[in-house]
């Protein structure tokens, strides 16, 4: 009997003390203060922002394709300088969208996870103000100790109104406590999705510092079509002389070269013994600071549809001294269309280098140079004299085996 009347006492007391019960949707309607309209706001902003981005992203596909498929014609079509020109040009305008479409998807993923940030922010301004009210409620309860029940009945008018208003206050506290875990689980599911965009972003971050590359292979490009353009004055008969010119010095060249190979043999071996004893690890001509940009048979090279890339480019200032990669006899210096200024070395064991856009020769032919020794200085600015067909200044360098290019990177030390 005294737990019941004490449970009465309890009850009457918030039928008495509390004023009229809000329902659930009052207090979510309660909850929309300035804060949170300004973040929702801001998120509407965002979100239209984000479909204004995503469909920029749609239309950059759409060019990219068109692009591409332009330069499959092009790749497909006979050897002439207008199709090789058509073929850079396109190069370079469907690069420029990749990078555009790149900064874009960052973009959106920057904006997406702005909007999620600011809706995280809402959820838990909500799991706030229900905690709060549940916290009000507690705290009725507790005050209704201090209450009698005789004091209840007094000011009632009647049970039914007491049991009617018990059982709002029920229906409302577990409304809340509903509500606010459905909040929680979604302010869960906003955090998950927002970490799920964050690896995103880390990944296009990765994929941007490839637009760097890609920038770099932009002005390699955008050069490639000045020099082929300077190298034949605009004209396909020089165009195609230098297509005639590139089939008749790669016969020549081995045929020279294994000539001279037999016939300086002995002394070759006295001049690196490295090489001679098989020892076949090179120097680098330059430093190279700037890494490589155009490999062994690259097929980003803007030339590849001409002639396959037979060495490595390492970029360098023009002007910068360019060092004999092992001891050897210099066979010629000379100018070609493709290569412009050139020198070519040759060393024991059936090896030959070439160096190749240099801007000005500095050992004379027919004598020997010891590994290390200054044989030129680099060049290969488009337009300049002696650059040849080049992608910017830079050495071209390359190795032959038995006079058949070879891959430059196996006879030299790994880059750091």
């Amino acid at each position: 009997m005294r737990f019941a009347r004490l449970f009465l006492s309890i009850v009457f007391a918030l039928a008495l003390t509390m004023q009229p019960v809000l329902t659930y949707a009052q207090v979510s309607t309660d909850e929309t203060d300035a804060t949170s309209g300004g973040l929702k706001h801001e998120i509407d902003q965002l979100n239209g922002q984000v479909r204004d981005k995503e469909k920029h992203v749609q239309e950059l596909d759409s060019l990219i394709g068109k692009y591409k498929s332009r330069i499959a014609t092009y790749e497909a079509a006979v050897g002439s300088l207008q199709n090789q020109v058509g073929l850079l040009q396109n190069r370079i305008e469907e690069k420029q969208f990749a990078m555009e479409r790149t900064k874009s998807q960052i973009e959106v993923v920057n904006l997406q996870i702005q909007s999620l940030g600011n809706q995280i922010q809402i959820e838990q301004a909500r799991i706030l103000r229900r905690e709060a009210s549940l916290s009000e409620l507690v705290r009725k309860i507790q005050e209704a100790d201090t209450v009698t029940a005789f004091d209840v009945i007094l000011t009632r008018p009647s049970l039914s109104e007491f049991f009617s208003r018990l059982e709002e206050l029920k229906r409302v506290e577990n409304e809340l406590v509903d509500a606010t875990k459905a909040v929680k689980e979604t302010k869960k599911q906003l955090e998950g999705h927002k970490a799920e965009l964050e690896s995103e972003r880390v990944a296009l971050q990765d994929q941007k510092q490839l637009l760097k590359k890609e920038g770099d292979e932009l002005e390699g490009d955008r050069s490639a079509k000045v020099s082929l353009i300077t190298e034949t004055q605009n004209k396909d008969e020089e165009f195609q002389r230098i297509l005639y010119e590139l089939r008749q010095e790669q016969q020549s060249t081995a045929d020279r070269l294994a000539s001279l190979q037999d016939k300086l043999k002995d002394k070759l071996d006295s001049i690196d013994t490295a090489l001679a004893r098989g020892d076949v690890l090179l120097n680098w001509p330059v430093r190279t600071l700037k890494g490589i940009s155009a490999h062994f048979h690259d097929p980003t090279y803007p030339f590849r549809r001409l002639f396959e890339h037979p060495g490595v480019d390492i970029p360098t200032e023009v002007g910068t001294p360019v060092h004999a990669a092992a001891g050897g006899y210099v066979a010629w210096n000379k100018r070609g269309k493709q290569y412009g200024n050139y020198v070519m070395l040759i060393h024991p064991g059936g090896i030959a280098t070439v160096y190749a856009h240099l801007s000005r020769f500095a050992a004379a032919p027919d004598t020997y140079v010891e590994r290390g020794d200054v044989i030129g200085y680099s060049g290969g600015r488009p337009g300049d004299e002696g650059a040849g067909l080049s992608t910017g200044p830079h050495l071209h360098f390359e190795v032959r085996q038995n006079g058949i290019p070879v891959n430059p990177e196996n006879f030299l030390a790994s880059l750091e």
